[in-house]
């Protein structure tokens, strides 16, 4: 399927009291090119910034129109409505299987690495008043802007509960050629039940050991739970004498941290005939740290001392003393670091 030109004119409207008035940093709808000039143009250059471009990155470009005479004229990227440009990208129809065209003219490549191995990029520019006039240039890819270092890990264990195991990851290896190099790294990648990707590399420019770094760590365990809330101590009767309150409940000890879970699986896949493929992955499989102690539990608050009253003779008894507040619970012991996964 192709990919179209998905520049789309901005408008923008800004308010002064009850006026509206619309702004744009692109053409109006009705310009368009003087038709002496179109009869002039004979091609047109495409300009990239970059001799090879990077899967996902942005490829700048500019364009520019051959005429008759042999003079080039550019196609303009901005628009002064005081002095329009002779020449527009919007004057251009742009597109490409294997990229997005933007409205300034620049292209966004195609993430997928595999899809564009064997085609590069093929970037096509038109000129919308006469289609004869038309370009294509292709943009070989490049790889060294690809990662080569990958972390999973498995799922954070809730309150008191383990965490997960890490992933079990799975690499194919496997050397290739291309219309533009001459050998290729092509490292596909299994993760759990994730769609695969793809990552590829230029012997002549990765590691020769260890150029993929991949990790399946066990997720971090959860904390412990926390430990109960000391008890309220009872106020103490009045009276006289009255009678003390009672002391609170002491908090209780958080729980243990959860243990942290086990490390992934790493399974690496090479061709049996280059069996020294399997030299350019690096395999780690830590368990996932253990979680955090629970936090202990509040101390209960003393009971209030009981009130004084007057005795027999008219004498008024001095209030009890207020119990003791209880002791905060202590916190939990951090959970185990999950065991190693086999690489």
């Amino acid at each position: 399927m192709r990919v179209l030109d998905a520049s789309a004119r901005r408008l923008c409207l800004t308010t002064f009291g009850l006026t509206f008035l619309a702004c744009s940093h692109a053409p109006p709808p009705d310009f368009a090119p003087d038709p002496g000039l179109v009869a002039q143009i004979r091609d047109i250059r495409i300009v990239t910034s970059y001799a090879r471009a990077c899967p996902g990155s942005v490829i700048a470009a500019s364009y520019e129109a051959v005429l008759a005479s042999g003079e080039r004229v550019t196609f303009a990227r901005s628009y002064d409505k005081k002095h329009p440009p002779r020449l527009h990208v919007v004057f251009l129809d742009r597109e490409s299987p294997d990229a997005v065209s933007q409205e300034d003219g620049d292209w966004v490549t195609e993430r997928d690495p595999l899809a564009t191995v064997s085609t590069g990029f093929r970037l096509t520019a038109t000129l919308r008043a006469n289609s004869k006039v038309t370009s294509t240039v292709v943009v070989p890819p490049y790889y060294g802007c690809m990662p080569h270092t990958f972390t999973f890990s498995g799922e954070p264990g809730g309150a008191g509960e383990a965490g997960g195991n890490g992933p079990d990851v799975t690499i194919r290896l496997a050397a290739v050629r291309s219309p533009f190099y001459d050998k290729l790294y092509v490292a596909g990648f299994q993760v759990g039940l994730a769609p695969p990707f793809y990552v590829l590399g230029d012997p002549t420019s990765v590691a020769p050991a260890d150029w993929l770094i991949v990790e399946s760590r066990g997720g971090r365990g959860g904390a412990g739970i926390p430990g109960a809330n000391g008890t309220d101590g009872a106020a103490g009767a009045a009276g006289c004498p009255p009678q003390p309150g009672a002391p609170g409940g002491n908090g209780g000890t958080g729980g243990p941290g959860a243990s942290g879970g086990r490390g992934g699986r790493i399974t690496v896949v090479v061709p049996v005939d280059q069996p020294l493929l399997a030299g350019l992955v690096e395999g780690r499989s830590p368990g996932g740290a253990g979680g955090a102690g629970g936090a202990g539990g509040t101390g209960g608050r003393a009971g209030k001392g009981g009130k004084g009253q007057t005795d027999q003779s008219n004498r008024r008894c001095p209030d009890a003393a207020d119990g003791a507040h209880g002791r905060a619970g202590g916190i939990g012991p951090a959970g185990p670091t999950g065991a190693p996964g086999v690489e």
